[in-house]
């Protein structure tokens, strides 16, 4: 979402799509393993040759949505030093059916800034890069993947940034995992990042590359509370203003420790001081119902992509009461289960369901296999839209 036009240009919050806050907090450990990458690809190599260590693990960044996946992507590129990496960003692969396509994505990842393969010491040997950097509409494909992508590894380091990547293109992703894969091991400097919804888990069972199972994985949902404390009030005191205790607990009460509502909050409490020295709690108090309404379109967009499917939404309500009135958190199993006895539907149609659900983000898996509320408000929206529909 872009920035509102009532946001003043030097609010330091950005509740917008992908946008890098100006102090992004609670994600200390991705971004270590994030710069161990981006080291391991830029240390000492044979001359144009590979790498004198090992090539990084691929990453995965999984969570729902709104918790900062593509910002992440987009802090890893800010911190890239571009002398010594360089970054290729994608959101989407082109189908592998159309040839013309596929050059197209060919010729994007062979452009290197500042780069002529002419001018190289080894110009001779980068004949697919060569070819890709010169292809034309209307040309032949140029299908030489795993060679241009070595040959553009000889020239400087690359991190590939794979956002979205559940909707990718099946074989294409497939090839490009595959030939990074069969790189990497041969200790050529790349690093490959992917980032998308739990679909992208699943997206990659389809997926002939059976290494990126291995892959490190990076799943994020909300904020440690105190996290969230830091995410509000630093931006406040890094300018000098102050916010009292009672002013930041009716703030983070409105977050969920949830990463978009932080910049949102954060955002329409800042506009509001307008010059003032301090936050107080009436101040905070004037932007609730501005807030309120943020959350609530975001909750309306999640509600909708449920609702466009009645079976789907008659699951979303047997598993909200089933998390609701369960006195401890449930399994994915027991879910699923609820599930299935509120609906009729069979055992395997259940599971596609509840994989429908996490993906859109009604819940969230944690590392210790418990079901909770991706974001526990919206339960209390979800509940309220779905009686009023069903009076």
């Amino acid at each position: 979402m872009a920035m509102t036009e009532e946001q003043s240009l030097d609010n330091p919050f950005y509740p917008g799509t992908g946008s890098v806050p100006e102090h992004l907090v609670g994600r200390e450990t991705e971004q270590a393993l994030l710069r161990q990458a981006l080291r391991a690809i830029a240390g000492p190599r044979e001359d144009y040759g590979p790498l004198l260590g090992r090539a990084p693990r691929p990453l995965k960044i999984v969570g729902p949505r709104g918790v900062g996946k593509t910002t992440l992507l987009g802090w890893t590129k800010s911190v890239v030093n571009p002398k010594k990496v360089d970054v290729v960003s994608l959101d989407d692969l082109p189908d592998s059916d159309s040839g013309e396509a596929f050059s197209e994505f060919l010729g994007e990842l062979a452009n290197i800034p500042g780069f002529d393969p002419k001018q190289h010491v080894e110009s001779q040997a980068l004949k697919y890069l060569q070819m890709a950097l010169n292809w034309r509409p209307g040309q032949p494909a140029v299908l030489g993947f795993r060679q241009i992508l070595q040959e553009r590894l000889q020239v400087r380091p690359l991190l590939l940034l794979l956002d979205e990547v559940m909707h990718y293109d099946e074989k294409m992703l497939g090839k490009l995992l595959r030939h990074g894969q069969t790189l990497m091991r041969d200790r050529w400097p790349l690093a490959i990042v992917l980032a998308g919804t739990p679909a992208l888990n699943m997206h990659l069972k389809k997926v002939d590359a059976t290494f990126i199972n291995r892959a490190e994985e990076i799943n994020i949902n909300d904020l440690d509370p105190a996290a969230t404390r830091d995410a509000l009030v630093k931006p406040f005191t890094d300018r000098d203003v102050a916010v009292t205790d009672e002013a930041l607990e009716l703030m983070v009460s409105w977050t969920d420790d949830y990463p978009y509502f932080i910049q949102i909050v954060g955002s329409k409490v800042w506009d509001a001081k307008k010059g003032a020295a301090e936050v107080d709690v009436d101040l905070v108090r004037s932007v609730e119902q501005a807030v309120h309404d943020e959350r609530n379109l975001f909750y309306a967009s999640i509600y909708s992509m449920i609702d466009d499917d009645d079976e789907l939404l008659e699951c979303a309500m047997k598993a909200v009461a089933a998390i609701d009135a369960a006195p401890k958190p449930l399994t994915p199993r027991q879910v699923r289960t609820r599930i299935a006895e509120g609906t009729g539907l069979s055992s395997k149609d259940a599971r596609n369901a509840f994989n429908q659900l996490l993906d859109i983000g009604l819940f969230w898996v944690t590392g210790d296999v418990e079901v909770h509320a991706a974001i526990p408000s919206f339960f209390n929206y979800f509940k309220k839209i779905y009686e009023r529909e069903h009076a």
